[in-house]
């Protein structure tokens, strides 16, 4: 690899400093190195400069939270992502802040591997029960969440795959999580841990109004149709459908959206012989 860009969490790295010693050492291994600007992208949205077709890598200086801002921000240019963690124990930053330069040695000396992360798009199919045609997809490299906006009152809604009703729900939300995302808010409500590899989609509710309501595991290949209705209370309550904690569509009662595999994924740079376990091992004894 031989030209990087680099972007940094400013929360993390505020002066730049750790910043500055990365683009040095790449630099003086004769790589080239841009950084881009925090105005360049923000509010979650693409990078407002156009990537060079010949970049091999994007360093993210941060988090978990950064390398999957990243994934949106470079999002159908195929360049993988590498994560230097400067926060706790992630799961998607690869290197950590004690051995970044033993680690980068690696990536230069071309002792990496490329690991393909699933991700999800999702589209409004009905809006206020009539056919939305076209319309913006987001996408999703940890999951897509259905929270209410308004009142403290549960949601009530239908979940469809591939057509046939799975069940109604009545409950605070839902998560439909990549396996990636199974470590993420998923966790948080109950839903089962999967190794980031695994190629599937976690319908998680979350705090159901019923006793007998747990994760579903589903096929990567399924399309998965959430439709809001009334509650028992025949109330209207608004909600939305919010992608990796960002960009979103709002949600009212007769509206369908459709949650599914995106063709696009998230390349990340594996360096570590680390696996998901020793790390998952490591964030449940701590």
């Amino acid at each position: 690899m031989n030209r990087f860009y680099i972007i940094t969490n400013t929360k993390k790295d505020p002066e730049y400093r750790f910043t500055n010693m990365l683009k040095g050492f790449l630099l003086l291994n004769g790589k080239k190195c841009i950084q881009i600007p925090p105005e360049a992208y923000e509010n979650r949205k693409r990078l407002d400069i156009d990537l060079d077709p010949e970049t091999d890598c994007v360093i993210v200086i941060g988090g978990d939270g950064s390398v999957i801002r990243a994934a949106h921000l470079v999002l159908g240019s195929g360049v993988p992502i590498l994560g230097i963690n400067l926060g706790t124990l992630g799961y998607l930053a690869e290197v950590e802040k004690g051995n970044w330069q033993e680690m980068v040695s690696l990536l230069l000396d071309g002792a990496y591997e490329i690991e393909p992360r699933m991700m999800l798009e999702g589209r409004m199919t009905e809006r206020n029960g009539v056919t939305v045609e076209g319309g913006k997809v987001l996408h999703a490299l940890n999951e897509a969440v259905i929270v209410r906006n308004s009142a403290f009152r549960a949601l009530n809604f239908n979940v469809y795959v591939d057509g046939h009703l799975l069940n109604n729900l009545n409950a605070d939300g839902i998560i439909v999580a990549t396996a990636t995302g199974s470590t993420a808010y998923n966790l948080s409500a109950g839903g089962p841990l999967v190794e980031p590899k695994a190629q599937l989609m976690l319908l998680t509710p979350v705090c159901a109004h019923t006793l007998n309501t747990r994760s579903v595991v589903l096929s990567a290949e399924d399309a998965i149709v959430i439709e809001m209705v009334k509650t028992t209370r025949n109330e209207a309550i608004k909600a939305e459908a919010v992608f990796d904690g960002g960009s979103s569509f709002p949600l009212q009662y007769g509206d369908r959206i459709e949650i599914r595999r995106s063709e696009e994924v998230t390349n990340l740079v594996k360096l570590s012989r680390r696996s998901f376990l020793s790390t998952l091992h490591k964030k449940l004894s701590s």
